[in-house]
């Protein structure tokens, strides 16, 4: 009976030690090549829709110190690794990589991104161990979710409709272009494009860009906010020279918000936060599209 209930405390005393290890904000999340380190603790959310890490403080240390690697941890275990990539780079690399030392990106941030190629490698960023993990530190956050709606051509005008969600818990701040008016909205995307599924382009948005001044400033009054669950559809009219025939296609669109120019202290509005990053999205279509 003795051997029995020593047995059975064994067992919880494991258990509950699991679950404190599980729970360790102490525990690394991410840390490069050169011995830089930073735990669960060091960070305030991470979004899924953008795949950028929030630190609570700054970190310059990748434009001084240039590592070469890094690695994703959850609870302790490697999940996937990636590299260090200069913006002045003439390629990219294969699979996950930050891009060092003139990233767009405030340094307060850490900003995964990943290349692919005829969908390998696969997309490790929100493997289901670290999303689990991220979780259970109170670190997850869901971001936004982009749809194309319609494109439709009348004369030399093609009118594009899409749909931005609040996948979030928080409020967000998004980059509004009725407020930006085009030219300032696509100074931050290159807007909309068709291509054949064979990548052959058959449409590309042109609108000359206008530039904030200085460049990396921008308004409050640029942003709308998105409650929890809210969606808002935009229009954005564009220049066409002839029809597309109907047919299979992809259209690709690149929905953004602001990067370098937020402040840690600018980063929280109120009760809402702006969201950084794009998201960009492929969609096969029919085209004409049928509105939804």
């Amino acid at each position: 009976m003795k051997k029995t209930l020593l047995i059975g405390a064994a067992i919880i005393v494991t258990l509950t030690s699991c679950e404190r290890i599980s729970y360790n904000p102490d525990q690394y999340l991410f840390r490069t090549s050169n011995g830089i380190k930073y735990k669960y603790s060091d960070f305030e959310l991470y979004d899924s829709s953008t795949h950028i890490l929030y630190l609570k403080s700054k970190h310059p240390e990748f434009k001084s110190e240039k590592p070469t690697t890094f690695s994703l941890l959850a609870n302790g275990e490697e999940i996937y690794t990636g590299v260090f990539w200069s913006t002045y780079s003439s390629s990219l690399p294969i699979g996950p990589y930050i891009s060092s030392f003139s990233s767009f990106y405030p340094d307060f941030t850490i900003r995964i991104e990943h290349m692919i190629i005829d969908n390998k490698p696969k997309d490790p960023r929100n493997d289901p161990r670290i999303i689990s993990a991220l979780k259970d530190h109170n670190l997850l956050h869901s971001g936004l979710s982009v749809l194309i709606n319609s494109i439709d051509i009348v004369g030399t005008e093609l009118t594009f409709k899409f749909t931005v969600t609040n996948l979030d818990e928080s409020n967000l701040l998004i980059l509004d272009p009725d407020k930006t008016g085009p030219k300032l909205f696509h100074y931050f995307t290159n807007g909309l494009r068709i291509c054949e599924l064979t990548y052959e382009e058959v449409f590309a948005a042109h609108i000359v860009p206008e530039a904030p001044s200085p460049r990396d400033s921008w308004e409050r009054d640029w942003l709308s906010e998105l409650k929890p669950g809210e969606s808002r559809q935009f229009t954005i009219i564009y220049a066409i020279n002839s029809g597309i025939t109907p047919g299979e296609y992809y259209a690709m669109f690149e929905f953004p918000g602001l990067t370098h120019g937020v402040t840690k202290k600018q980063l929280f509005q109120d009760d809402a936060r702006i969201w950084l990053g794009d998201i960009f999205i492929t969609q096969e279509i029919t085209f004409p599209i049928v509105p939804l």
